[in-house]
């Protein structure tokens, strides 16, 4: 008789149209919450049969009994429906492409007479080509409109991660915290985050002049091993990351910060990339809780190639399928067979849409949370900007500097190009990060005058002109821009072209924007000789994008 996690405890001895009723009220009245999916490769010798047979030690201690014979000889078996112990039940296939061995089990929650259940699947695989793969998903079935719950994945991770050496984006990982000490360690780390179809989120902690860090890291490694790239680096270090990766999106002084993946250099948004500043005093302690939040239900992303997650389900399925062909006996048995694969099979795809339905609440929640991010860092930068401008006695009323003094401060270098735009130009001038990116790299000294000159013209001209309207202040816009010899023009005759050609795109607030016009300075391909500030208006915000500069985007003629 099969008995799944959703028919819950104590119900084995009510009859089968009983069971499917209470199983429609639960599903009704409970939800699925995806809490975190881990996996990685195990490089140990022998790394299946030792992991495999961890993950059965571990399975021996929540299954609430002795569990069969087979188990420890890491085949088959099934204790759903046997008195006394938690339904759990493995499957051990192998064929040409290798071997698989995968568990599920489901515990009674603190709630179970209201369908409350926690399940937990593993999985090992040893691909004939490859290292071997271990991975771990902890879900729960909750009554709908339930409290949060502290979010964790199995202990199993990080017991084996003490025991077994590991890897994930060809970087090893632990089940600690490693320290990162020397400039060289930073590069290392500069790659890793930036590194091309990494999986993995990295996480940064950044310890002050006195050794302070805001987290306990020894709970760090307990709480998120496995599930991400955990590094802790001193001042010397963050310093060195710093100049790598620019002030905007590197981690110093006690700050903590997550690197997501899909990180692209010329299109990074630092606000995408959570970052916590450290108190004035004392550790954070629900810190963890947080990075957890965002890092744990990322592994639900790993479905296909090879970062898949093997559940038990569809592999039950595939042998069942395979011995219903093999085996065209009995009529009757035969059916039977194909509706048990049938009923198998919708309660996998069923499950699968509820955790996608779990995972699209997760990411609503996480954006909100973004914003929240988003918006609290704005105020501390301000806050901190603000007391900065106090202590270099800008002004001493109130510890606020004078905005006409901000609005005179000449611009120092390509590196100040960010601070000085936010102080200078005000909220109507926003300079993307692939600008940000390009004048640091390819700024000339020669040009940093003229171009500090045509952004402060657009702002007190153009911007007016853009805002207000009328023939005045475009005639007075157009003075100003050619009295610097810039001209504000189309990048192409055809102007759509500009859509055709990538490059001329960025990403703004999660919408395209193409770069259809430029301000140009010279005619040279030398950026000592020229400069190229290639932007979108937004009419919504009313808010010029500045896509790319000083470098000459490849047009027609090039």
């Amino acid at each position: 008789m099969r008995c799944g996690w959703e028919e819950g405890i104590g119900m084995r001895s009510i009859s089968d149209g009983d069971r499917l009723q209470v199983k429609t009220l639960q599903q009704v009245n409970t939800q699925i919450v995806p809490v975190s999916r881990i996996s990685f490769s195990v490089t140990d010798t022998d790394a299946f049969a030792k992991s495999a047979k961890f993950a059965v030690e571990w399975l021996s201690a929540k299954a609430g009994g002795v569990l069969p014979s087979e188990a420890r000889s890491l085949v088959s078996f099934d204790t759903r429906g046997v008195e006394g112990l938690h339904p759990c039940h493995a499957i051990s296939l192998d064929d040409s492409s290798g071997s698989i061995w995968a568990a599920r089990i489901d515990e009674p929650g603190s709630n179970p007479g209201a369908g409350e259940t926690w399940s937990t699947e593993l999985f090992v695989e040893r691909p004939n080509r490859g290292p071997v793969r271990f991975g771990a998903q902890l879900m729960v079935r909750r009554p709908t409109g339930s409290p949060n719950f502290r979010p964790s994945r199995p202990r199993l991770v990080y017991d084996l991660l003490r025991t077994l050496s590991a890897e994930a984006d060809q970087e090893t990982i632990t089940d600690s915290v490693v320290e990162l000490i020397t400039p060289d360690d930073a590069a290392s780390l500069s790659r890793l985050i930036y590194r091309a179809g990494r999986r993995l989120p990295v996480v940064v902690v950044s310890t002050a002049y006195n050794g302070d860090a805001q987290l306990n890291l020894n709970q760090l490694g307990v709480r998120l091993s496995g599930a991400t790239h955990l590094y802790s680096i001193g001042p010397d270090t963050s310093w060195e990351l710093t100049r790598i990766l620019g002030k905007r999106m590197s981690t110093f002084n006690g700050a903590v910060r997550i690197y997501m993946p899909g990180l692209v250099e010329e299109d990074e948004d630092p606000y995408q990339h959570p970052l916590w500043l450290p108190p004035a005093s004392g550790l954070t302690p629900a810190l963890i809780n947080k990075l957890a939040e965002r890092i744990l239900p990322l592994g639900f992303q790993d479905n296909d190639g090879d970062t898949r997650f093997w559940h038990i389900r569809q592999l039950r399925n595939a042998v069942s399928k395979t011995n219903t062909l093999r085996s065209p006996s009995l009529e009757a048995e035969s059916l039977r067979s194909e509706i048990a694969f049938l009923q198998n099979k919708f309660d996998d795809l069923a499950e699968r849409l509820e955790i996608a339905e779990g995972l699209e609440r997760i990411a609503s929640s996480n954006e909100k949370a973004a914003q929240q991010d988003t918006q609290r860092l704005q105020e501390e930068i301000s806050q901190l900007k603000r007391e900065n401008y106090r202590l270099r006695g800008l002004n001493e009323r109130n510890g606020e500097a004078d905005a006409n003094d901000n609005k005179c401060r000449p611009l120092e270098n390509y590196e100040d190009l960010k601070d000085w735009a936010e102080e200078v130009l005000g909220r109507h001038i926003y300079i993307h990060q692939k600008a940000l990116k390009d004048s640091s790299k390819n700024g000339h000294p020669d040009m940093l005058a003229k171009i500090s000159d045509t952004l402060i013209a657009i702002r007190d001209f153009w911007i007016p002109s853009k805002l207000l309207g009328g023939l005045d202040r475009k005639k007075a816009a157009e003075n100003a821009l050619a009295s610097l010899g810039v001209e504000d023009e189309g990048c192409f005759t055809r102007r759509e072209k500009a859509a055709e050609k990538p490059e001329y795109s960025v990403q703004y607030n999660g919408i395209t924007r193409v770069l259809y016009d430029h301000f140009k300075y010279g005619n040279s391909r030398q950026n000592s000789e020229q400069f190229r500030i290639y932007y979108s208006w937004d009419e919504d915000n009313k808010r010029l994008i500045i896509g790319k500069m000083p470098s000459h985007l490849p047009n027609d003629l090039s």
